[in-house]
């Protein structure tokens, strides 16, 4: 596995038988701020540097464990010369005005059923969610190990691979004592990026955060140069952002997969090398970018996936970015919504 990671406030920001690599980073304004760290293969004592080859190490079972990799996040005081968001349109509570004639019913084509209200305010964060800036006190390798169930070659959404993916991130749920993961009833329906949207914001809803509202296009196509690139995506020249973070990985078949890195793999007890029992700053980067607190006027994403993108492997890349206005969207959270249990 392969992972770079970032935290920034305000600025530029920029693998199962091979490799695996992540990557995020978190930007609020004024401040560019980027350290490149390594971390090492999961049975091999060995660091490595992202300008040194690195070659793949045999770990249990058969599958080959890459090596990991990440940058140490950094923070700053945001100053006035932030571009406030614009604030949140009012809500649309106003009755509609009295006709003499009763508007037509509104249809809805099935199967699909009627999207409700979206609110993105937090809902109660649950009593055992840990939410930045704390984190887990130690990381979970994925039990069980999707690595042998998934493939690292091409996009795999077979069930042997979700079950085992999602069997291991409810382990890592469990150490919160949260709910296990449920994938809405059309996952098999929705594209790769979309799958990736959702399971991120899987992710933060469970723990009380707001929904990313949208994927935003023009975020998606910066994500998506971002996996083909297998590189950190950013937010193109001109997009308006109060904060933003973002995730990279490759290697790996199934969005779930590169989910369960970066939430629970990710921080001490891991090959992160910048995660030391004596330096800890760099520890959870990637988990903290899932988790960014947004103000959300509105908060959207942007997701990517290339099936070639890492090393002829696929890449998925996706952006959180809290901005303003009404960026054009591709695929909403009010969309998804009535689809989840």
């Amino acid at each position: 596995m392969r992972h770079d990671g970032q935290e920034i406030e305000k600025g530029h920001a920029p693998a199962h038988p091979a490799w695996f690599r992540l990557a995020s980073a978190v930007v609020a304004v004024e401040l560019i701020a980027l350290v490149a760290v390594t971390v090492i293969p999961r049975s091999s004592s060995e660091l490595h540097t992202k300008t040194v080859p690195l070659a793949a190490t045999a770990s249990g079972g058969g599958v080959t464990a890459p090596p990991l990799s990440g940058r140490r996040p950094t923070t700053t005081t945001t100053t006035a010369t932030t571009v406030p968001p614009a604030p949140p349109a009012p809500p649309t509570t106003e009755a509609p005005p009295p006709t003499t004639t009763p508007p037509a019913p509104r249809v809805v084509p099935a199967p699909a059923p009627t999207p409700p209200p979206v609110h993105t305010a937090a809902a109660a964060t649950p009593p055992h969610a840990i939410l930045p800036p704390a984190n887990p006190p130690a990381s979970l390798p994925p039990e069980p190990n999707f690595l042998t169930a998934c493939s690292a070659t091409a996009e795999d959404d077979s069930s042997g691979c979700i079950a085992s993916a999602l069997a291991a991130i409810d382990r890592g749920r469990s150490a919160e004592a949260l709910p296990a993961m449920t994938l809405p009833s059309n996952w098999g329906a929705l594209t790769p990026p979309e799958q990736l949207y959702v399971a991120t914001n899987l992710e933060r809803t469970v723990r009380g955060l707001p929904p990313l509202s949208s994927m935003a296009s023009a975020l998606d196509q910066a994500a998506t140069q971002g996996a083909g690139a297998g590189d950190d995506p950013s937010p193109p020249p001109g997009f308006p952002f109060e904060r933003w973070g973002a995730n990279w990985a490759g290697g790996v078949g199934n969005p779930l997969e590169a989910v369960y890195y970066w939430m629970y793999d990710d921080g001490p007890g891991s090959n992160n090398a910048d995660c030391t029992a004596g330096d800890s700053g760099g520890c959870w980067g990637h988990r903290d970018v899932i988790l960014l607190s947004l103000s959300c006027s509105p908060c959207v994403m942007g997701t990517g996936f290339d099936p070639h993108g890492w090393n002829g492997q696929p890449s998925w890349a996706e952006l959180l970015v809290g901005t303003s206005g009404s960026p054009a969207a591709e695929f909403t959270w009010q969309q998804e919504t009535p689809y989840l249990s």
